[in-house]
């Protein structure tokens, strides 16, 4: 802004306070002239200037497409009239209603590729004029637009940070405008619109969104009773001329474009002004509203191309700045639940160390119980070890100097080794261990002491939360372009989702019995998310298995 308006004033200024280079922009320019020959109403470089050269070629070319009309008229006025006068399905409300499906005019009525397909109330196929077969669910049926209903629904799609592509549907009805937010799968963000839905189907959003997309052809439904049931009349039209009599339609062309003249004549300014200027003062009070309170509120423009992806910015922009906030705030609560987590796992084993040594240090232990009381600090502190060591994992894992290690490695011949080394630790724990792993090389681009971390946790996490007798089961095999590793045991199962299980310092309730430090999984989830590749809690473990971690890991291209 600060550039436009230094030219403004540089165009207003005497000549005598300019530069020498831009008094002969000037002079070039015709400012050398006299204020009489230089004096205009318009300044021809001007926006407005431009729009009404438009203009005015645009009544040249009508004037003259009004002659060529008017010849051609008295040329077809001789001729026998061609009665192209066009009827709707509506039109044919008796032949729906008696059944006769087949006594309608489906190429005059509905056009050369038009079809009428009649459905229950149900939405199940009755009759096609094409003979194709064309079922509906209610849900389907609701997304057809009704005939003269005149919701006509415009669609944009835009494109987030993260690569997802979001829909955004407005129209107008009845003076209200309405709207509809979906993401990319299709569910329902934010709506007013008359739509009692959470998500839409793929065949649901092209049949609302279809009016709108294809060049005039339409679908629409028509609602009608025969024999006292009700059905419904889909029809495909694709029929865009309303043909009269040649002479007819010369006269309505040059009246229109008469009547056109003369009010654009009066209303050009103020449309132009209008459209202009509405989408500005938006966009001016938004950013005004921004810059005074932060606040970040969306814009719904439909007007003119340019403004219109000048609101598609802005609205991105704020897109953007949603969801930096929101990643800011997420990143915030999970730098204080771990700092809570940390601080409360530490607290217990300190308190418990602090008071058994001052009792021993004043004499307050019996020699007989002086040992246990050691043995006791000894054993809190090593957890308090073994947490910090974790947090200073997981810690590391977020550092930003931290890469993983990697090299070409056989998943399953890693899988197998680890397996080997743990064998003996089953059988005396009274645990058992059932392996289903591939002969097939399986090769990963992996950092070999990270995924064996990850084993690691999983394998400690069995031994600690699952009764004697259970039996941990690992599969591992190809899916498709993937390494598919399976581990699922018999326990008591966890009640959690994904998004609790994995977060740092989160210990399950029912399955687990508090102990640990909660951070297990969450170094597995970053280890594996660093190798391009994802693990989750399975909502429905197969059949004999209570909890099961299902992971993936990109195979690597050969």
């Amino acid at each position: 802004m600060k550039g436009f308006k230094r030219k403004n004033q540089i165009e207003d200024a005497p000549s005598d306070v300019l530069p020498k280079k831009e008094r002969k922009k000037r002079k070039d320019k015709g400012h050398g002239k006299t204020v009489a020959q230089t004096m205009t109403p318009i300044d021809n470089r001007s926006f407005l200037a431009l729009i009404i050269r438009s203009f005015v070629s645009f009544m040249v070319i009508t004037v003259l497409a009004v002659v060529i009309i008017v010849m051609l008229a008295i040329w077809a006025s001789g001729r026998d009239e061609i009665n192209l006068s066009i009827r709707n399905v509506a039109n044919y409300q008796n032949e729906l209603e008696d059944g006769k499906f087949e006594n309608i005019p489906i190429e005059r009525t509905l056009g050369d590729e038009g079809w009428l397909s009649i459905v229950n109330d149900e939405g199940i196929w009755v009759y096609s004029s094409d003979d194709a077969v064309r079922h509906y669910t209610l849900s389907e049926l609701e997304c057809i637009q009704s005939y003269g209903q005149n919701m006509n629904i415009t669609l944009h799609s835009f494109d987030l940070p993260d690569g997802q592509q979001n829909y955004f549907l407005s129209a107008f009805l009845n003076d209200v405008e309405y709207y509809m937010l979906l993401d990319q799968a299709l569910n329902v963000i934010s709506s007013n619109m008359p739509f009692d839905k959470d998500a839409f189907t793929q065949n649901e959003f092209y049949l609302l969104t279809y009016n709108s997309q294809n060049g005039g052809n339409i679908i629409e439904k028509l609602r009608f009773t025969h024999n006292g049931q009700t059905f419904y009349a889909v029809y495909f039209d694709t029929n865009n001329t309303k043909g009269v009599t040649p002479y007819l339609f010369s006269a309505i062309v040059v009246i229109g474009i008469v009547c056109l003249l003369i009010a654009v004549l009066v209303l050009y300014i103020r449309y132009i002004n209008k459209h202009v200027q509405r989408p500005l003062k938006a966009l001016g009070a938004a950013m005004a509203e921004f810059a005074e309170n932060g606040q970040r509120s969306k814009l719904n423009y439909i007007g003119s191309k340019e403004f219109e992806q000048l609101v598609d910015s802005f609205n991105q922009m704020v897109t953007l700045l949603n969801a930096s906030e929101e990643q800011r705030q997420a990143l915030e609560q999970d730098r204080q639940r771990m700092l809570a987590g940390l601080s409360h796992d530490l607290k217990t084993p300190i308190t418990i160390i602090q008071g058994f040594s001052k009792a021993i240090r004043d004499g307050l232990v019996s020699e007989e119980d002086k040992q246990k009381y050691l043995n006791l600090i000894i054993t809190k502190s090593e957890n308090m070890s073994t947490l910090i060591n974790e947090f200073y994992e997981y810690s590391k894992l977020d550092h930003p100097d931290f890469k993983l290690s990697v090299e070409d490695v056989d998943v399953a011949e890693l899988v197998r080794t680890y397996l080997a080394g743990r064998y003996d630790e089953f059988e005396i724990a009274g645990y058992t261990l059932d392996a289903d792993i591939t002969e097939e090389q399986l090769i990963c681009k992996a950092d070999t002491p990270q995924l064996n971390r990850v084993f690691e946790n999983l394998t400690n996490n069995f031994f600690k939360y699952t009764p004697k007798g259970s039996t941990l089961y690992i599969r591992l095999k190809r899916n498709e372009d993937k390494i598919y590793i399976m581990l699922a045991d018999n326990g008591n199962g966890i009640n959690m989702s994904d998004d609790d299980i994995f977060a740092p310092f989160v210990v399950g309730e029912q399955s687990r019995n508090k102990q640990g430090t909660g951070l297990g999984l969450a170094v597995c989830q970053k280890i594996i998310t660093a190798h391009g590749g994802t693990i989750s809690l399975s909502k429905a473990p197969t059949e004999g298995f209570t909890t099961q971690f299902d992971i993936y890991l990109p195979l690597a291209d050969k």
